[in-house]
């Protein structure tokens, strides 16, 4: 919205200085109007660079997940494929109940922004079911009127996305 206003308040101061006809009146009003688009175009600048009126939150979820091995094993197993320094594809069974483990946190290369902010690892932990610990860090606009004022269409403000699948010390995971 912060865009449309700067463009009308730019429109607007345009106007007065070739409609208004008293030249104390026209400077006046033209140079308060100015003042007004510079104040907002740096209130823009000072969202899109510094993320005013924004906060930033970490939310973390842990979610159960299963063995990729097949349920008569006394073993638990996971796979990992290393695609980068510390990243990693993942592949286990999202439910009990499932007949095939799937791989997780595979690249989309459809959405390469996305895919540069996501990560997964995985460790052996004291833990006694296997789970996936993801750790999200957004910006969320700090009141309704900031989010009004500045949010673009389909914007995310996503910072990063950290997966970890953290597994009891008795599973193996495969390396591949």
């Amino acid at each position: 919205m912060i865009l449309w206003i700067i463009l009308l308040l730019a429109i607007i101061a345009s106007a007065a200085i070739f409609v208004i006809k008293n030249a104390a009146v026209r400077n006046i009003v033209g140079g308060i109007l100015w003042l007004a688009v510079l104040g907002l175009t740096i209130v823009l600048t000072l969202n899109m660079h510094d993320h005013l009126g924004m906060e930033k939150k970490t939310v973390t979820t842990t979610t159960q997940v299963y063995s990729a091995a097949p349920a008569q094993l006394p073993v638990g197993m996971a796979a990992a494929k290393k695609i980068s320094a510390n990243n990693y594809v993942l592949i286990y069974k999202d439910h009990v109940s499932d007949q095939q483990a799937s791989a997780h946190f595979a690249p989309d290369k459809s959405d390469i922004v996305k895919t540069v902010k996501q990560s997964a690892t995985y460790e052996k932990a004291n833990v006694t079911t296997a789970q996936v610990k993801t750790v999200t860090t957004k910006w969320f606009y700090k009141n309704d009127f900031n989010e009004w004022l500045f949010k673009q269409h389909k914007e995310d403000n996503l910072v990063k996305v950290r997966h970890t699948l953290q597994v009891p010390e008795n599973w193996q995971v495969a390396l591949k």
